[in-house]
């Protein structure tokens, strides 16, 4: 029998092919490794921490905000400025 003008034979010698071919990527699929380095898992341990502290410093945005209301907060114009320009170099 022929399908598309290929023989049978052929088929067969197609797929014994493709069945070699997926032994192949998973015997070799087991013995892949990862390891990952002391400073990786030392990154990572931090990033943990990072995510359990709170993102917002409560006490200091309630100092700032009793400064606002009272007065007390001055806000030095040079220093901004010196900063701002430091960060455009």
């Amino acid at each position: 029998m022929k399908i598309n003008n290929i023989k049978a034979g052929k088929v067969e010698q197609y797929y014994q092919q493709l069945k070699q071919n997926q032994k192949k990527t998973t015997e070799g699929s087991k013995n892949d490794q990862i390891k990952i380095s002391s400073q990786a898992k030392g990154i990572l341990t931090a990033k943990a921490e990072l995510k359990n502290r709170p993102q917002i410093r409560t006490e200091k945005v309630e100092t700032l905000k009793a400064r606002l209301e009272n007065g007390n907060y001055q806000v030095d114009s040079k220093k901004i400025a010196a900063k701002m320009l430091k960060n455009i170099k």
